[in-house]
Protein backbone atom coordinates (compact mmCIF):
# COMPACT_ATOMS: atom_id res chain seq x y z
CA UNK A 1 0.00 0.00 0.00
CA UNK A 2 1.58 3.47 -0.97
CA UNK A 3 2.08 5.83 1.73
CA UNK A 4 -0.91 8.68 1.76
CA UNK A 5 0.82 11.16 4.40
CA UNK A 6 1.63 13.99 1.13
CA UNK A 7 5.00 13.91 2.76
CA UNK A 8 8.01 14.66 0.61
CA UNK A 9 10.32 11.69 -0.47
CA UNK A 10 13.66 11.77 1.66
CA UNK A 11 17.21 12.99 -0.36
CA UNK A 12 19.90 11.02 0.25
CA UNK A 13 23.85 12.50 0.29
CA UNK A 14 24.73 9.23 -0.96
CA UNK A 15 26.05 9.21 -4.35
CA UNK A 16 25.20 6.30 -6.38
CA UNK A 17 26.81 2.80 -5.60
CA UNK A 18 27.35 3.72 -1.74
CA UNK A 19 29.63 6.39 -2.37
CA UNK A 20 30.00 9.57 0.09
CA UNK A 21 29.09 12.58 -1.55
CA UNK A 22 31.76 15.45 -3.11
CA UNK A 23 31.93 17.98 -0.19
CA UNK A 24 34.08 21.09 -0.17
CA UNK A 25 37.30 20.79 0.49
CA UNK A 26 38.52 22.10 4.18
CA UNK A 27 41.64 22.75 5.89
CA UNK A 28 43.38 20.67 8.79
CA UNK A 29 41.19 22.65 11.35
CA UNK A 30 37.90 22.43 9.37
CA UNK A 31 37.34 25.18 7.43
CA UNK A 32 36.25 26.01 4.64
CA UNK A 33 39.04 26.42 1.51
CA UNK A 34 38.32 29.19 -0.91
CA UNK A 35 35.99 27.87 -3.58
CA UNK A 36 36.31 29.22 -7.16
CA UNK A 37 33.56 31.51 -8.08
CA UNK A 38 31.07 30.84 -11.23
CA UNK A 39 31.61 34.73 -12.64
CA UNK A 40 34.60 36.78 -11.24
CA UNK A 41 33.76 39.55 -8.46
CA UNK A 42 33.20 42.88 -9.20
CA UNK A 43 36.04 44.35 -7.14
CA UNK A 44 36.44 48.13 -5.61
CA UNK A 45 39.27 50.21 -7.85
CA UNK A 46 41.01 50.74 -4.54
CA UNK A 47 41.24 46.73 -3.99
CA UNK A 48 44.29 47.12 -6.72
CA UNK A 49 46.10 48.72 -4.14
CA UNK A 50 45.29 46.51 -1.32
CA UNK A 51 46.85 43.18 -3.80
CA UNK A 52 50.53 45.20 -3.17
CA UNK A 53 49.13 45.58 0.67
CA UNK A 54 48.40 42.24 1.56
CA UNK A 55 50.89 40.43 -0.86
CA UNK A 56 53.51 42.66 1.88
CA UNK A 57 51.62 41.23 4.83
CA UNK A 58 51.87 37.70 3.13
CA UNK A 59 55.42 38.44 2.67
CA UNK A 60 56.25 39.63 6.19
CA UNK A 61 55.00 36.80 8.12
CA UNK A 62 57.27 34.60 6.61
CA UNK A 63 60.12 37.11 5.34
CA UNK A 64 63.31 34.76 5.53
CA UNK A 65 61.36 32.16 3.44
CA UNK A 66 60.07 34.36 1.00
CA UNK A 67 63.40 35.81 0.59
CA UNK A 68 64.93 32.54 0.07
CA UNK A 69 62.74 31.60 -2.26
CA UNK A 70 62.98 34.63 -4.35
CA UNK A 71 66.79 34.54 -4.20
CA UNK A 72 66.96 30.92 -5.64
CA UNK A 73 64.07 32.08 -8.52
CA UNK A 74 67.08 34.91 -9.06
CA UNK A 75 69.82 32.38 -9.11
CA UNK A 76 68.30 29.77 -11.26
CA UNK A 77 66.94 32.07 -13.39
CA UNK A 78 70.35 34.20 -14.39
CA UNK A 79 72.13 30.78 -14.92
CA UNK A 80 69.28 29.46 -16.80
CA UNK A 81 69.48 31.88 -18.74
CA UNK A 82 73.02 32.04 -19.70
CA UNK A 83 73.72 28.43 -20.45
CA UNK A 84 73.47 27.44 -24.25
CA UNK A 85 70.12 25.35 -25.16
CA UNK A 86 68.75 25.81 -21.34
CA UNK A 87 68.24 29.24 -22.20
CA UNK A 88 65.85 28.27 -24.87
CA UNK A 89 64.01 26.39 -22.30
CA UNK A 90 64.39 27.80 -19.44
CA UNK A 91 61.47 30.21 -20.56
CA UNK A 92 58.98 27.73 -20.69
CA UNK A 93 59.70 26.76 -16.90
CA UNK A 94 59.37 30.11 -15.66
CA UNK A 95 55.36 29.41 -15.32
CA UNK A 96 55.93 26.58 -13.52
CA UNK A 97 58.05 28.13 -11.33
CA UNK A 98 54.84 31.09 -11.04
CA UNK A 99 52.56 28.44 -10.87
CA UNK A 100 54.84 26.83 -7.29
CA UNK A 101 54.80 30.10 -5.88
CA UNK A 102 50.85 30.31 -5.65
CA UNK A 103 50.12 26.96 -4.28
CA UNK A 104 52.85 28.40 -1.37
CA UNK A 105 50.84 31.49 -0.65
CA UNK A 106 47.53 29.23 -0.79
CA UNK A 107 49.41 27.25 1.71
CA UNK A 108 50.50 29.71 3.90
CA UNK A 109 47.50 31.85 3.81
CA UNK A 110 45.18 29.08 4.95
CA UNK A 111 47.56 28.41 7.84
CA UNK A 112 49.63 25.59 6.57
CA UNK A 113 52.85 25.11 6.01
CA UNK A 114 55.09 27.60 3.52
CA UNK A 115 58.05 25.26 2.71
CA UNK A 116 60.91 26.16 0.11
CA UNK A 117 59.65 23.05 -1.68
CA UNK A 118 57.09 25.30 -3.41
CA UNK A 119 59.03 27.05 -5.36
CA UNK A 120 59.16 23.54 -7.30
CA UNK A 121 56.01 21.66 -6.69
CA UNK A 122 54.58 22.59 -9.77
CA UNK A 123 57.19 20.66 -11.32
CA UNK A 124 55.23 16.96 -10.18
CA UNK A 125 51.50 18.66 -10.56
CA UNK A 126 50.94 21.14 -13.28
CA UNK A 127 54.15 20.68 -15.74
CA UNK A 128 52.30 20.29 -18.79
CA UNK A 129 49.07 22.55 -18.41
CA UNK A 130 51.51 25.47 -17.53
CA UNK A 131 53.87 25.03 -20.62
CA UNK A 132 51.63 24.91 -22.77
CA UNK A 133 50.24 28.00 -20.49
CA UNK A 134 53.46 29.44 -21.95
CA UNK A 135 53.44 28.24 -25.35
CA UNK A 136 49.83 30.28 -25.23
CA UNK A 137 51.48 33.08 -24.17
CA UNK A 138 54.37 33.52 -26.50
CA UNK A 139 52.10 32.95 -29.30
CA UNK A 140 49.78 35.48 -28.30
CA UNK A 141 53.06 38.06 -27.97
CA UNK A 142 53.58 36.69 -31.36
CA UNK A 143 50.87 37.42 -32.98
CA UNK A 144 50.83 41.07 -31.47
CA UNK A 145 54.27 41.72 -32.53
CA UNK A 146 54.20 40.81 -36.00
CA UNK A 147 51.83 44.05 -36.99
CA UNK A 148 53.86 46.49 -34.39
CA UNK A 149 56.66 45.50 -36.50
CA UNK A 150 55.13 46.28 -39.63
CA UNK A 151 54.59 49.60 -38.04
CA UNK A 152 57.12 50.59 -36.24
CA UNK A 153 59.33 49.76 -39.76
CA UNK A 154 57.14 51.99 -41.17
CA UNK A 155 57.69 54.59 -39.03
CA UNK A 156 61.01 54.67 -38.91
CA UNK A 157 60.80 55.50 -42.44
CA UNK A 158 58.99 58.08 -42.16
CA UNK A 159 60.49 59.78 -39.56
CA UNK A 160 64.03 59.40 -41.11
CA UNK A 161 63.48 62.55 -42.94
CA UNK A 162 61.90 64.63 -40.30
CA UNK A 163 62.62 66.79 -37.33
CA UNK A 164 64.07 64.61 -33.87
CA UNK A 165 60.94 66.64 -32.19
CA UNK A 166 58.33 64.51 -34.61
CA UNK A 167 60.50 61.34 -33.81
CA UNK A 168 60.14 61.54 -30.58
CA UNK A 169 56.06 62.18 -30.83
CA UNK A 170 56.40 58.96 -33.18
CA UNK A 171 58.40 56.74 -30.36
CA UNK A 172 55.81 57.81 -27.89
CA UNK A 173 52.83 57.49 -29.70
CA UNK A 174 53.91 53.68 -31.17
CA UNK A 175 55.07 52.60 -27.09
CA UNK A 176 51.89 53.84 -26.20
CA UNK A 177 50.51 51.37 -28.92
CA UNK A 178 52.45 48.46 -27.91
CA UNK A 179 50.73 49.01 -24.71
CA UNK A 180 47.67 49.03 -25.72
CA UNK A 181 47.92 46.01 -27.90
CA UNK A 182 49.86 44.06 -25.50
CA UNK A 183 47.77 44.84 -22.09
CA UNK A 184 45.12 42.20 -23.42
CA UNK A 185 47.72 39.68 -23.41
CA UNK A 186 48.65 40.36 -20.15
CA UNK A 187 44.63 40.63 -19.09
CA UNK A 188 44.76 36.70 -20.81
CA UNK A 189 47.51 35.68 -18.59
CA UNK A 190 47.39 37.34 -15.03
CA UNK A 191 44.96 35.05 -13.11
CA UNK A 192 45.69 31.96 -15.48
CA UNK A 193 48.48 30.34 -13.22
CA UNK A 194 46.09 30.47 -10.06
CA UNK A 195 43.03 29.15 -12.22
CA UNK A 196 45.04 26.30 -13.43
CA UNK A 197 47.50 25.02 -10.17
CA UNK A 198 44.36 25.58 -7.78
CA UNK A 199 41.42 24.92 -9.72
CA UNK A 200 42.92 22.52 -12.55
CA UNK A 201 41.20 24.89 -15.34
CA UNK A 202 42.38 23.85 -18.52
CA UNK A 203 45.17 26.60 -20.09
CA UNK A 204 42.91 28.09 -22.92
CA UNK A 205 39.78 28.15 -20.28
CA UNK A 206 42.38 29.86 -18.16
CA UNK A 207 43.03 32.37 -19.96
CA UNK A 208 39.58 33.13 -21.05
CA UNK A 209 38.76 33.27 -17.83
CA UNK A 210 41.59 35.74 -16.74
CA UNK A 211 40.56 37.85 -19.61
CA UNK A 212 37.34 37.97 -18.12
CA UNK A 213 38.26 38.61 -14.28
CA UNK A 214 40.68 41.52 -15.63
CA UNK A 215 37.86 42.91 -17.90
CA UNK A 216 34.84 43.04 -15.19
CA UNK A 217 37.83 44.46 -12.93
CA UNK A 218 39.38 46.95 -15.31
CA UNK A 219 39.66 50.21 -12.81
CA UNK A 220 41.49 48.04 -9.91
CA UNK A 221 43.46 46.71 -12.26
CA UNK A 222 44.62 49.77 -14.15
CA UNK A 223 45.27 51.45 -10.53
CA UNK A 224 47.50 48.52 -9.41
CA UNK A 225 49.81 48.68 -12.64
CA UNK A 226 50.14 52.71 -12.00
CA UNK A 227 50.94 52.35 -8.60
CA UNK A 228 52.97 49.00 -8.38
CA UNK A 229 56.03 50.71 -10.26
CA UNK A 230 55.84 53.79 -7.87
CA UNK A 231 56.14 51.48 -5.49
CA UNK A 232 59.36 49.21 -6.80
CA UNK A 233 61.41 52.27 -7.34
CA UNK A 234 60.63 53.82 -3.82
CA UNK A 235 61.82 50.39 -2.41
CA UNK A 236 64.95 50.56 -4.36
CA UNK A 237 65.96 54.01 -3.87
CA UNK A 238 65.17 53.78 -0.30
CA UNK A 239 67.24 50.40 0.15
CA UNK A 240 70.12 51.31 -2.14
CA UNK A 241 69.11 48.17 -4.12
CA UNK A 242 68.45 45.73 -1.19
CA UNK A 243 65.13 46.05 -2.05
CA UNK A 244 64.86 44.08 -4.86
CA UNK A 245 65.29 41.06 -3.08
CA UNK A 246 61.89 41.24 -1.65
CA UNK A 247 60.51 42.44 -4.83
CA UNK A 248 60.48 39.53 -7.21
CA UNK A 249 58.61 37.33 -4.57
CA UNK A 250 56.19 40.40 -3.29
CA UNK A 251 55.21 40.68 -6.78
CA UNK A 252 54.34 36.98 -7.40
CA UNK A 253 52.47 37.12 -4.82
CA UNK A 254 50.74 40.07 -6.02
CA UNK A 255 49.16 36.71 -8.30
CA UNK A 256 47.79 35.08 -5.73
CA UNK A 257 45.96 38.31 -3.54
CA UNK A 258 44.72 39.39 -6.71
CA UNK A 259 43.00 35.70 -7.88
CA UNK A 260 41.73 35.73 -4.16
CA UNK A 261 39.81 38.93 -4.73
CA UNK A 262 38.43 38.34 -8.09
CA UNK A 263 37.81 34.66 -8.08
CA UNK A 264 37.15 33.22 -4.96
CA UNK A 265 34.36 33.59 -2.35
CA UNK A 266 36.87 34.27 0.15
CA UNK A 267 38.36 37.62 -0.76
CA UNK A 268 41.38 38.69 0.90
CA UNK A 269 40.50 42.52 0.62
CA UNK A 270 38.25 44.38 2.86
CA UNK A 271 38.92 41.82 5.71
Amino acid sequence: MSSSNGSQPSVSLQKPHGQPPNLPPTDEYGGLLPQLLAEPRMCQAGWGISWITKSFVIFKDQFLLWLAIGVAYLIIAIIGSSIPVINFIFPFLSFVFVGGIIKGCAVQVVGSELKFDHLFSAFYTHLKPLIILFILYLVAIIVVMIPMLIIFGGMALSLGQESSDVAIVGIVLGSLLLFILLFPVLMAIWFAPALIVLHNIEPVQAMKMSFKGCLKNILPFLLFWLIAPIIMILMVVFTLGLGLLALFPIGMITYYTSYRDVWTDQPLSGI
